[in-house]
């Protein structure tokens, strides 16, 4: 995987394993001497607990060799920002950390936005000499589809704000950074289900518009299009043979699932051929995986089939 940018962005709907696909990426970089943060945003960390370790915050965990996690928490950004990167403690205490400041942050569009997007900045720009945190990757863990996508939209909106002085040489700063190829990219993460592949059909393209790029990969999450249905017609024609009626319904339930799962599959392999560079990648079903299925095994497994698909030149 060494083509990969130094920032990529992981999105999708939420529930199609998002957080599991980005621990697993960063996982596998690690595993190849990368020195790796995976950075998400949300209410409770959900990646490092995964790895055995207490949640992460804002300043970022080491979970195993070459890998961190942080979790994005506006107020700690903030305090990072104005404290400890230009050096204005007053200026935070008496006036940015007032009621009525916080509430302006919170109410501007995409003012907690643009903080998230500038902290991946600085993590892979100046944590190295202002922090001690030296980075060859951040994995993105972003929020799911909507909110997750609008970041995208961050450097356009702020522009047209037509700001000066401070938010001004931040939103420069981020704008560079998500139009530089070799910097930022993005993957999305899929279900074969029918809400995910809707959202999949519209995100993807809208990925391309806003960055004037292709994203990276579709990565299908518990895939059903591997599965070598042939093969097994006969064992489940046996074993429907032995169930009783009520048992044969829900195998047969089960089995019409299983062909729906594949068709969306399908539909996403041909409506979005040739929409990411490194096409459609399919990550199997789990729970059909031999041995453990611990939330480190899951990420385990992930990472290994990541490396496999997307190479040492992804």
């Amino acid at each position: 995987m060494n083509g990969l940018p130094r920032v990529v962005f992981v999105l999708g709907k939420g529930g199609v394993g998002r957080s599991t696909v980005a621990a697993a990426l960063g996982l596998e970089l690690a595993r190849q001497g990368r020195r790796t943060c995976v950075f998400g945003w949300s209410l409770a960390d959900p990646i490092a607990p995964s790895f055995g370790a207490p949640p992460a915050g804002l300043d970022p965990r080491p979970v195993a060799p070459n890998l961190h996690v942080a979790n994005y928490r506006p107020d700690d950004t903030l305090e990072l920002y104005f404290v400890h990167h230009l050096r204005l403690p007053r200026l935070y205490r008496h006036v940015i950390r007032g009621a009525h400041v916080r509430k302006l942050i919170e109410a501007a569009p995409g003012i907690a936005e643009l903080f998230f997007v500038g902290h991946i900045w600085w993590l892979t720009s100046l944590a190295a000499t202002e922090a001690g945190l030296e980075f060859d990757h951040v994995i993105v863990d972003a929020p799911a589809t909507g909110h997750g996508a609008s970041l995208f939209d961050i450097p356009g909106l702020l522009a047209s704000l037509r700001s000066a002085g401070l938010l001004a040489l931040e939103t420069d700063r981020v704008t560079r950074m998500m139009a530089d190829p070799s910097w930022t990219g993005a993957m999305v993460v899929s279900l074969p289900e029918e809400l995910s592949v809707e959202e999949t059909l519209e995100l993807v393209p809208r990925v391309s518009q806003r960055t004037g790029r292709r994203p990276l990969a579709l990565l299908v999450n518990r895939s059903a299009g591997g599965a070598d249905t042939d093969r097994w017609a006969p064992r489940l024609e046996a074993l429907r043979a032995r169930l009783s009626p009520v048992a044969r319904c829900g195998l047969d339930t089960v089995c019409a699932e299983f062909e729906t799962r594949r068709r969306f599959e399908a539909a996403l392999c041909s409506q979005l051929a040739g929409a990411t560079v490194h096409g459609l990648v399919t990550l199997k079903e789990q729970l059909a995986v031999p041995g453990g299925h611990t939330p480190l095994d899951i990420v385990q497994n992930l990472a290994a089939e990541l490396g496999a698909a997307l190479g040492p030149h992804a």
